[in-house]
């Protein structure tokens, strides 16, 4: 009887995943990932490379911002309603990394999109600025 039962819950939990999985393939069918999420992408460019990123396409669900010759770079990766950003940034050959996902993202407003861009260049902010100082410590 528990293994009915295990099974039972080994099967949802995958027919769950699936499901996920084909509403995000339907979400991107009929636009790319940069433009279900320009909002976030547009104030991270702005912010971060004065508008000069550029958009580098990985996968149907996945995507870099960068600047050619910056010290920074930004992942965009969408799987299963959820929206995982990845900014790696680089000072004297020494990287940080933050990650930060945000789920339930597969209709999002345009306030949403921007707390989302406006909270990880909060995040970032200060994460750079200990990075320096601990960079700066090792180096004297």
């Amino acid at each position: 009887m528990i293994w009915f039962i295990l099974i039972v819950i080994v099967l949802f939990i995958v027919f769950k995943f699936m499901n996920d999985l084909n509403k995000d393939k339907y979400d991107l069918q009929s636009t790319s990932l940069d433009e279900k999420f320009k909002f976030v992408v547009n104030m991270l460019n702005e912010g971060v490379f004065n508008g000069n990123g550029n958009i580098t396409k990985l996968e149907n669900r996945s995507f870099n911002l960068y600047e050619q010759g910056s010290n920074q770079i930004i992942n965009f990766h969408y799987s299963t309603g959820t929206l995982t950003i990845t900014w790696r940034y680089k000072y004297f050959q020494k990287e940080v990394v933050h990650t930060k996902d945000f789920y339930e993202t597969r209709n999002l407003s345009i306030f949403e999109q921007q707390k989302i861009a406006e909270q990880m260049i909060s995040e970032m902010i200060q994460i750079i600025e200990n990075h320096k100082n601990n960079v700066m410590k090792d180096l004297i």
